[in-house]
């Protein structure tokens, strides 16, 4: 083999190395940060709200998932474990802040949570305050609070779905649900809203 040929397979072996690091870095670049799937420990403040669905196109189902909409305009399924106390004033219209702990959406062993536009499940340990909405108003029943329970037992296809009933419901198109609520609370049917 003479010196040119010798040159040409020397130069051709250098390109290709090239050519090979230069697909090996940009592979490298593209590829997502790893997914980082351990809990992590956070506090959250928030209110009750219907999971938002990721796809709004099309029919809807009637249900609603439990979640948490945060006050920075995050949403979260909710866990409240063992504080079953806590879970009930929250579905009564509470505004809660609790630690606890996070796993993403992407890190869940299921896809049953891939349809909400949510974060991933917030996971209650310890409740730190619970700001109860009063239900009652110069002795009558706060008709915001009647209407907004009715979220914890309604499905719905989406907020917005949820948000028109309760509207309808402050105006008086749904009486069953203020039936339901006194009810519940163990009201007779005389007090007022």
């Amino acid at each position: 083999m003479n010196t040119t040929n010798k040159n040409i397979i020397a130069v051709l072996i250098v390109i290709a190395t090239c050519v090979g690091i230069y697909f090996a870095l940009r592979f490298h670049q593209n590829r997502p940060a790893p997914l980082d799937a351990t809990p992590q420990n956070v506090t959250l403040s928030g209110s009750f709200t219907c999971l938002p669905h990721m796809d709004t196109t099309g029919p809807q189902t009637m249900e609603c998932a439990f979640g948490m909409k945060t006050d920075d305009g995050e949403y979260y399924a909710v866990n409240f474990g063992d504080a079953t106390d806590a879970m009930n004033q929250f579905q009564s219209g509470a505004h809660i802040t609790a630690e606890g702990f996070v796993v993403i959406k992407e890190a869940l062993s299921t896809d049953q949570w891939a349809k909400y536009n949510m974060k991933g499940i917030f996971t209650v340990t310890k409740v730190i305050d619970i700001i109860s909405v009063i239900p009652a108003v110069n002795g009558k029943l706060n008709i915001n609070v009647v209407c907004e329970s009715a979220l914890s037992y309604m499905s719905f296809p989406d907020g917005a779905s949820s948000e028109k009933f309760v509207a309808e419901c402050k105006e008086g198109k749904h009486p069953e649900v203020i039936a339901r609520y006194k009810a519940q609370m163990g009201l007779g049917d005389g007090k007022a809203i």
